[in-house]
């Protein structure tokens, strides 16, 4: 099994994983100039053709990334390779039976999914960040530590939630944007905006990517 990452949120989803074969796990950079040979004693690839051939032998991989463009790009360079995208999902976190869970997730601790969401591809639910009844998350958003988002929410790819904002329920967020910490939103937000502060204003706007 391949952790893409070996950097800050590569280390904190490590510590939620059961390592069944030891002897056949590593982690992934090939970006960072400033890497040791190994993490908490496990190999770091550092090319892709390293990785291309782990995943022959295991095509499990996991995602280890915080940006949802990376992310997304990673993931994708990883399934022409075959590989198999696995979630990390903490033990103590709460994901209801009737949550409908996309592949590569991370579920941090302390998360809680409620009943009757949809968790698309890649999306990172951080620590005792919770999403509500009835929620559907676009694939590679992120919801930071302490951020919640209420019942009804849309949430659109590509999108951050900043770590303690509140989305207030039955809103729509739209695609890449970002929301800034601490904020509550109180309405719907249209694709790539920038919005911050009680209550959410918007400031600029991110550059269109998706």
């Amino acid at each position: 099994m391949i952790i893409i990452g070996a950097k800050g949120h590569a280390k904190e989803v490590f510590d939620v994983l059961t390592i069944d074969a030891p002897d056949s796990f590593y982690f992934f950079d090939n970006v960072s100039a400033d890497l040791e040979d190994s993490l908490f004693s496990y190999p770091i690839l550092k090319t892709t053709e390293q990785a291309r051939s782990q995943l022959k032998k295991n095509p499990d991989f996991i995602l280890g990334l915080g940006n949802p463009f990376s992310r997304n790009k990673v993931y994708n360079l990883f399934l022409e390779y075959n590989g198999n995208p696995v979630s990390a999902i903490a033990k103590n976190a709460v994901v209801s039976k009737s949550a409908v869970l996309g592949k590569g997730l991370n579920i941090m601790p302390f998360a809680f999914v409620s009943a009757d969401t949809f968790i698309g591809n890649g999306v990172l639910i951080n620590a005792y960040a919770s999403v509500h009844h009835d929620c559907k998350i676009g694939e590679f958003a992120e919801i930071s530590p302490g951020a919640k988002v209420l019942g009804n929410c849309e949430i659109g790819a590509f999108t951050t939630i900043g770590a303690n904002a509140t989305i207030l329920p039955k809103l729509k967020i739209g695609k890449n944007v970002t929301i800034g910490a601490g904020a509550v939103i109180t309405k719907d937000i249209e694709d790539n905006a920038v919005v911050i502060g009680v209550p959410g204003k918007t400031i600029k706007y991110n550059v269109p990517k998706i």
